[in-house]
């Protein structure tokens, strides 16, 4: 029996958490954080999310295994703990395992989660090519997530566009400086990355760009009464860690500089679930 570790890695599951922390937001905020949740479709909700998500990893990797020889060369597929073949049909068995799970929580879920699997895969089967298209393609099932959670709950309004559209931008940014770290290996499969077509400083502005975009829009529910007095501090934090994230791809538009921003970019992404969580929970007054 071949080892599971390999699996895993290639499976990503913190980002698969983080996409499941981000949709259960998108459901308790729609829901205002109410006690009569269904725990079931909770349950249902984090699984579909968590494979989804894991599917888009593993497809990555799979149609990434020429450019990761150069530029990762330590990964699965191409350190060979992992056949392409079998990492295909594990990103297909995710997906399908995924998908059946969403038309148990609600159509809406099932027309969301054909949508994102849609994106995913023309992504990674092409369009990554195309530099910004691409990073659009990657970002909208980012901001996917939210709206999956609310549709659960049969109700996309309010806040959860606001809280898509950040991660959207926010995402953006952290696609773009992966571009500038990946641009070697970038360059082997004919990948148009800003970083290849405008150059490393370029592709650095656009994505500081997109952040402080983000972190502008971040203030909009605070603006809106949306959120409570303990989401302005938390994401305060949230929005320095970024605009300094991206401001040290900007001074340092390097790989070397990109890694350490693009790693930096999600440490403070998780922040600001935090802050999304916590804006929107009923506290006493």
């Amino acid at each position: 029996m071949a080892p599971l570790a390999p699996y895993l890695k290639l499976m990503r599951p913190v980002n698969g958490i983080m996409a499941s922390v981000a949709a259960l937001i998108g459901l308790f905020i729609t829901l205002r954080f109410s006690p009569h949740v269904d725990m079931i479709k909770v349950l249902l909700l984090l699984a579909s999310t968590f494979l989804l998500s894991s599917s888009s990893m593993v497809m990555n990797d799979y149609f990434d295994r020429e450019v990761d020889a150069v530029n990762q060369p330590q990964r699965p597929i191409p350190s060979g703990e992992v056949g392409p073949r079998r990492a295909l049909f594990l990103s297909i068995a995710l997906m399908v395992a995924g998908l059946a799970l969403s038309p148990l929580m609600s159509l809406e879920a099932l027309a969301v989660a054909v949508l994102a699997c849609a994106a995913f895969t023309a992504y990674n089967g092409g369009l990554k090519k195309y530099g910004l298209a691409g990073n659009a393609c990657v970002s909208l099932c980012v901001a996917l997530t939210f709206v999956y959670g609310a549709s659960v709950a049969r109700s996309v309004g309010g806040i959860v566009p606001l809280f898509s559209a950040m991660a959207f931008l926010a995402n953006m940014s952290r696609e773009i400086v992966k571009g500038i770290a990946d641009v070697e290996g970038d360059r082997v499969r004919g990948v148009r990355t800003l970083a290849i077509s405008q150059g490393p400083r370029a592709a650095a502005e656009v994505a500081y760009a997109f952040m402080v975009s983000a972190v502008a829009l971040s203030f909009a529910p605070v603006g809106l009464g949306y959120v409570n007095r303990l989401y302005l501090p938390i994401v305060l934090v949230a929005d320095a860690g970024l605009l300094a994230s991206a401001l040290l791809a900007l001074s340092s538009p390097t790989p070397e500089g990109a890694v350490k921003s693009k790693k930096l970019m999600l440490i403070f992404m998780g922040l600001a679930l935090i802050a999304f969580m916590m804006g929107c929970a009923q506290i006493p007054t």
